[in-house]
């Protein structure tokens, strides 16, 4: 990758790697707010999570019960989402591009959505400076949320805001229903990155699963819903005068 723009990248996610309230992630017994995130939960039923078919977690408490909108993830998640979550730039850089490969591979519509596409043969976009800035670009969504974990009242105006400014993509075909591959893809994406870590046991493993499944879908739900209300016109968070 061009130096100049590891640089810039890394300046960029610098954020991440200032310091987090202590706690230690491998605690007995801590226990978990997180709602499970399960694939069919999707659009307004997944803003409910009680889904009876859930299992418990690891610490043998039941998954919780409430508004996927108004999400906060405890101390122990808090920092199960710090631990396996990396600012390096070729990690960000990996996860990037195998949430969009996963996309492109799953519904390949949406490369409509990305005219640079077409202008190489084959897969030679994988390599192009466009699909590494895109890439980037919805990393750098997921890591300003990571960085707000400890503040989650900054998270949901952010999100919502990102997801009103995909309405310019609407005539390219952009549609709410894509929220859903994001969401698939982010989670795909992020259960690899986990699978292959050797500083979590399994058990932290599943744990960290789950809380990035919610995550995924806490961030899907509040984009979808910023594009469908800009779609109407409609701007929950107004700019404070």
């Amino acid at each position: 990758m061009p130096s100049a723009a590891r640089q810039l990248v890394s300046n960029m996610l610098s954020f991440l790697s200032s310091p987090s309230p202590q706690n230690n992630v491998s605690e007995k017994g801590a226990s978990f707010s997180t709602p499970q995130a399960n694939r069919k939960n999707k659009v307004n039923g997944s803003r409910r999570m009680s889904d009876s078919n859930n299992v418990a977690y690891s610490n043998g408490k039941a998954p919780f019960e409430g508004n996927i909108e108004k999400w906060e993830p405890n101390v122990y998640e808090k920092e199960l989402l710090r631990r396996t979550w990396s600012d390096e730039f070729d990690n960000l850089y990996e996860l990037g591009s195998a949430i969009y490969c996963y996309i492109f591979d799953h519904n390949p519509n949406c490369k409509q959505l990305f005219p640079f596409i077409s202008k190489y043969q084959g897969d030679e976009w994988k390599e192009s400076k466009e699909f590494r800035s895109q890439a980037l670009k919805f990393v750098q969504t997921l890591a300003q949320v990571v960085k707000n974990i400890y503040h989650m009242e900054r998270t949901e105006s952010f999100l919502y805001t990102v997801g009103q400014k995909h309405v310019k993509f609407a005539d390219r075909g952009f549609k709410h229903e894509y929220w859903d591959i994001f969401q698939d893809a982010m989670e795909f994406a992020l259960e690899h990155r986990l699978s292959i870590m050797t500083d979590l046991d399994d058990n932290q493993k599943k744990d960290a699963v789950t809380v990035w499944r919610t995550l995924a879908l806490y961030t899907t739900v509040h984009m979808r819903n910023g594009f469908i209300d800009g779609l109407k016109g409609v701007n929950r968070f107004p700019p404070l005068v």
